[in-house]
């Protein structure tokens, strides 16, 4: 009998030991709310709104594991493919991937570089994993970061424009269609200024990736809004719910009642649903912390749980479809007075230009040159593409000199602003690719010779050999 007792108490001790970090989220095929258990090793379903029941074991690499912390925090985003999820550690920059079909957990990552993005904004653009902002090393950032599975490690986006101060517990969203990120009512800070205090941002800023440019729209002036999202704790801010097309909140209102506000970040318009037969009034599904993990959602569906320690009175829980309450709600106004791009003044602008290009294009008609200019011939090859055609004419008209240094191969292949080990990895890349041409070509093995300046040994530089310079001449018509 001691014996057992024995082995009970051990068992218990051993599971509370191994239980955790967990990584939450709900299935959105089947609508249960899931968690991972990284300590025992296991997935877990959430019955009757309170108990967790194991569903199987998982496995994990060693590397997945070996710096997970305790008290561990994820972001887990489903992907565009069943049963694929991508989970993001806070804080750290570690990227893992689950596949809930076979139950496996894999690291993506290799970085090293923590600290700098805690309440990092996270999203996939184009397959590929993004995130904006973030807390870290007492201040908030706004850097816009990717990662790169090449070299497994995140590369930092330059931009211009109207560059947000900080990007922190604001709403943010990816708009796929137009491929551009919106940002609202963040906060910023930093520890030597103002005594580190928090900064409301009060302004509406977009970002383009194919400008790389952001772009302020103006500032929230809608006084309930406004009012709203000066109330709202920054605590509650842990986790915003956006939809793919609604940004939720849940304004604590005097009524009785639960208000659920929508925003539409595509057109800034706001929507307001009442909910005066209480149909949502007893559950917190305002309550979004990493602490209180009993709200659940997934794009438009959202998932409370109640845990009642009272006998008499059981545990629930509800599932909502966000998107059917949207459709009922009422239009209240813009995030702004009018959106600038559906402005008086703007609409005069855009008539004001046409007019201008149609009086130019009628005068550039009337007064153009008559004179034949022959077009220019540009050099083709069977064997290279332009940026090898480029980079071998750069390397013959330097044939007499010593070649072609380093920073000059990186501005022909584009890749000057990209980080040190990325620049290594692709200038390898396509000086090994060129080179292999030319050997079949010519015969010789050593087409490109990589060679230290005269100058400085440190520094190296890239010349043609001189047994292909006669057939670059030849094939590029020098």
């Amino acid at each position: 009998m001691i014996r057992f007792c024995i082995t009970v108490l051990l068992y218990l001790f051993v599971h509370v030991a191994l239980a955790g970090p967990f990584a939450h989220y709900l299935n959105p095929i089947t609508k249960q709310a899931n968690r991972i258990d990284f300590g025992s090793k296991s997935i877990q379903i959430l019955i009757d709104g309170k108990h967790w029941v194991e569903a199987g074991p998982i496995s994990i690499d060693s590397f997945a594991l070996s710096e997970i912390r305790k008290d561990a925090d994820f972001k887990t985003i489903a992907s565009t493919k069943p049963y694929q999820y991508t989970l993001f550690q806070e804080c750290t920059n570690q990227l893992f991937s689950f596949d809930l079909a076979q139950r496996k957990i894999s690291r993506l990552d290799r970085t090293y570089f923590r600290g700098d993005n805690c309440g990092s904004f996270n999203f996939i653009r184009k397959g590929q994993y993004y995130q904006v902002g973030g807390y870290g090393f007492w201040e908030t950032n706004n850097h816009i970061t990717y990662f790169d599975p090449v070299i497994k490690e995140w590369e930092g986006i330059p931009v211009s424009g109207d560059v947000p101060f900080g990007i922190y517990r604001g709403y943010s969203a990816y708009l796929p269609e137009s491929d551009k990120l919106i940002t609202l009512s963040n906060f910023s800070n930093d520890i030597s200024q103002d005594k580190g205090k928090l900064i409301p941002i009060n302004s509406i800023y977009e970002f383009s990736f194919q400008t790389k440019t952001w772009s302020n729209l103006g500032q929230i002036s809608h006084p309930y809004l406004k009012e709203v999202l000066s109330k709202i704790p920054i605590d509650r801010r842990e986790r915003v719910i956006y939809t793919g097309k609604y940004f939720v909140l849940f304004p604590i209102g005097t009524n009785g009642h639960v208000t659920i506000t929508f925003i539409n970040p595509r057109n800034l318009e706001i929507s307001e649903y009442q909910d005066t037969d209480m149909k949502f009034s007893r559950f917190p599904f305002f309550d979004l912390t990493t602490a209180n993990a009993n709200t659940f959602y997934h794009n438009e569906w959202l998932l409370g749980t109640i845990n009642s320690n009272v006998s008499h009175l059981t545990n629930s829980s509800q599932l909502i479809n966000l998107h059917e309450i949207a459709s009922k709600a009422k239009f209240i106004g813009y995030l702004t007075d009018k959106p600038w791009y559906q402005s008086n003044v703007f609409y005069s602008v855009i008539c004001i230009i046409c007019a201008a290009l149609i009086y130019l294009v009628f005068r550039l008609f009337n007064t153009r040159d008559t004179r034949v200019v022959l077009p220019t011939a540009l050099s083709q090859s069977n064997y290279f593409d332009e940026v090898q055609l480029v980079l071998l004419t750069h390397f013959y008209q330097h044939s007499t000199q010593e070649g072609l240094d380093v920073e000059h191969v990186n501005e022909i292949l584009g890749i000057n602003l990209l980080g040190a080990d990325t620049q290594r990895f692709r200038r390898s890349h396509a000086i090994k690719d060129l080179s292999s041409k030319l050997a079949l070509l010519t015969g010789e093995k050593n087409a490109i010779l990589r060679i230290s300046s005269q100058l400085d040994k440190r520094q190296k530089r890239y010349q043609l050999h001189d047994n292909v310079k006669d057939f670059v001449k030849k094939e590029l018509a020098l």
